[in-house]
């Protein structure tokens, strides 16, 4: 059995239909005011007084009034560790990127416009005031192979070129030089193994001495390279490169390259946030800047950040005026506030009151 369903219309006392009447014209009023008030001049006007009051009574509370150390972890939680990363902003990153260093600004531009000689000066004196990790440094280097397969690679083709080309014999003795490159024809016509055999000698020889060799340069890096070498010798290198423009150091490098760069150290990014490292770096943060900063007026806060209402206001004017105009030409503003007022005209309260 089917029933339909008929609709009835309500029928509104006199009293009732003036009182939504009159609530229509104070909702229009409303919008107008407000509509009104946002204009860029006269919002500007107005928040420049109820901000200065805004801060001057929110300093005398504390940030832990607001938001807790816990609760700021959480925020890092779910924004930075855990919020998947839109591939976009790789790709993004990485088209900007070669964007930049493609362009002719950045070709063009010497190091020497980017870092000053004073700062690059300062940082040599800094390192320098770390003795310690500079003596580890070489003791590092020097343990490595590559170090010690230089060492040994260097003095093998010395000793050999000594050997065959300058003796000091041949060439103060008469005579000899010439003996010896016949010498060295005649081994290499008639008994080549004896060469070799000479060759393997002094690969014997170093192989034997690599460990007083490498403890050789050990000291002669810790005892003969002064502060005042390492800095001497650091600012030729800088006189040497100052003027080259970045062009200059990207040479080999193409705008393939660079991309590929920005993508390994987006999926560096995507597994180091992730790791207990990280986890610790920013909670040991967070916990210190409460500790310096939880319990004390805001006012402390904003002092020490050097945040007054005179710069949130330079920011505002900046930017408010072309934002409240945007949003207010394609109605957003409008549309915003007749929602959230028209929820209080045409309730029940409201509308009984302009009944009475």
């Amino acid at each position: 059995m089917t029933r339909s369903a008929k609709t009835k219309t309500i029928k509104l006392s006199p009293a009732a239909e003036l009182a939504k009447e009159q609530a229509n014209k104070l909702l229009e009023l409303h919008v107008a005011h407000e509509l009104e008030a946002l204009a860029p001049d006269a919002f500007v006007a107005w928040l420049r007084p109820e901000l200065e009051l805004q801060l001057e009574q929110v300093t005398a509370l504390s940030l832990d009034q607001f938001v807790n150390a816990e609760e700021v972890k959480q925020v890092i939680v779910r924004n930075v560790v855990d919020n998947e990363i839109p591939g976009a902003i790789a790709e993004l990153a990485g088209e900007g990127a070669t964007r930049l260093f493609s362009s002719d600004m950045h070709k063009n531009t010497a190091l020497n416009e980017i870092v000053a000689t004073e700062q690059f000066s300062e940082f040599i004196d800094k390192l320098l005031e770390l003795p310690q990790q500079r003596k580890d440094g070489i003791n590092h280097l020097i343990e490595l192979p590559i170090y010690q397969d230089l060492i040994s690679g260097v003095l093998y083709q010395a000793i050999l070129r000594y050997i065959y080309e300058e003796n000091i014999l041949s060439k103060n003795v008469p005579g000899v030089a010439s003996m010896l490159k016949f010498g060295k024809r005649m081994i290499d016509k008639s008994a080549p193994k004896l060469e070799g055999a000479v060759e393997d000698s002094v690969r014997t020889y170093i192989a034997s001495n690599l460990v007083f060799l490498l403890q050789e340069s050990k000291e002669f890096l810790e005892n003969s390279l002064t502060e005042e070498d390492i800095k001497v010798s650091a600012m030729e290198l800088w006189d040497a490169i100052e003027g080259k423009t970045m062009s200059e150091f990207q040479q080999g490098m193409d705008s393939i390259d660079l991309s590929e760069f920005v993508v390994l150290g987006y999926e560096f990014w995507k597994s180091f946030r992730k790791s207990a490292y990280f986890k610790d770096s920013y909670e040991l943060i967070v916990d210190y800047f409460f500790e310096v900063y939880g319990s004390s007026p805001l006012s402390v806060l904003l002092d020490d950040f050097e945040i007054s209402s005179d710069q949130i206001m330079n920011e505002v004017e900046a930017f408010a005026p072309k934002v409240l105009n945007t949003l207010k030409e394609s109605g957003q503003i409008e549309g915003f506030l007749r929602r959230r007022l028209e929820g209080f005209y045409f309730s029940k309260p409201a509308l009984n009151c302009l009944n009475k």
